[in-house]
């Protein structure tokens, strides 16, 4: 059997209420989703071992319990549980325990999940394929690194440097990308996204910032850093959550608009954009959960 298929077999006989959704997510591009799966999970078993499979799928419905939880409570109380980082930082960033398995979660959510599947084909079709020649990668919060870890599969000639501010990223990023083979080419330090305007102005050709910005307080701070650290006509793959619960999560976005006007504000056009929705929502939600993906290009002096 491959990985998928093992996979599968594991949540059909322990998590069988989550194979309508792991189902969805396949009908989404079967051909495409076996390729992702493959992928990340031979990524994954190289990194922790045999019993990545298990891990993964049970880390996987942890996360998405918790995510239907908070968007329950999201939904009663018209707002997000947490509106600090320093609320987040102690019980989820730095908690090595919490972290991890929130990570690994997350990383099988990126084909589990039907509307991150979906994303992710974005990323590979809108975004890999217009990278330069030798491109030097930024990718600010990298978490599990599985995004960074395809970059450089996909593009044997790019170099990536990662910032994230917690341990349990930088050390699963490490992994993945070593895992992968490609960890010659990546580097990652810990460091505040938001710090990053320190860095020399144009520095990278080309930036990855998956699902960081509804974890900011001030989002237009994280905006301001890609325009700055982007090279003039470079390329970004951003995504965020709007109306989307964590318990990570801070900054509420309820429109699409909100996003592209940060990004606007900055420096850099919105060249594409991608906003997708689970295949089920709570009953009488008042409000629709979205993940939406943007392809930014910092402006020239000739791109408008």
């Amino acid at each position: 059997m491959t990985l998928r298929e093992q996979l599968f077999a594991y949540f059909a006989e322990h998590h069988p209420r989550s194979m309508t959704g792991v189902e969805e997510a396949r009908a989404v591009d079967p051909a495409r989703f076996d390729q992702v799966a493959e992928r990340f999970l031979s990524w994954g078993i190289e990194a922790l071992g045999q019993d990545f499979l298990k891990l993964s799928a049970d880390a996987y419905v942890t996360f998405s319990s918790d995510v239907i939880l908070e968007q329950g409570r999201y939904e009663l109380r018209g707002r997000y549980t947490n509106d600090s980082f320093e609320a987040c930082k102690a019980s989820v960033y730095h908690d090595r325990e919490v972290m991890d398995e929130y990570l690994w979660g997350v990383y099988v959510t990126n084909f589990l999940w039907a509307h991150h599947m979906e994303l992710s084909i974005f990323f590979e079709d809108r975004f890999l394929k217009r990278l330069p020649a030798s491109p030097k990668l930024v990718e600010i919060a990298p978490g599990h690194g599985g995004w960074g870890a395809w970059a450089l599969h996909n593009r044997p000639d790019a170099t990536l440097q990662g910032y994230d501010i917690s341990p349990s990223s930088i050390d699963i990023a490490t992994r993945i990308t070593k895992a992968a083979g490609v960890s010659d080419r990546a580097t990652y330090t810990e460091q505040n996204a938001l710090d990053l305007s320190a860095l020399p102005e144009a520095s990278a050709d080309a930036l990855i910032c998956s699902f960081l910005v509804e974890h900011l307080e001030q989002p237009e701070q994280l905006f301001a850093v890609i325009g700055h650290v982007l090279k003039p006509g470079g390329f970004g793959f951003v995504t965020g959550a709007l109306t989307a619960a964590q318990i990570d999560h801070i900054y509420e976005f309820k429109r699409e608009s909100e996003l592209i006007l940060l990004a606007e504000a900055n420096g850099l056009r919105v060249v594409e954009s991608l906003s997708t929705s689970p295949r089920r929502i709570l009953p009488k939600a008042k409000e629709l959960p979205r993940s939406m993906g943007m392809l930014v290009q910092r402006r020239t002096q000739n791109n408008w």
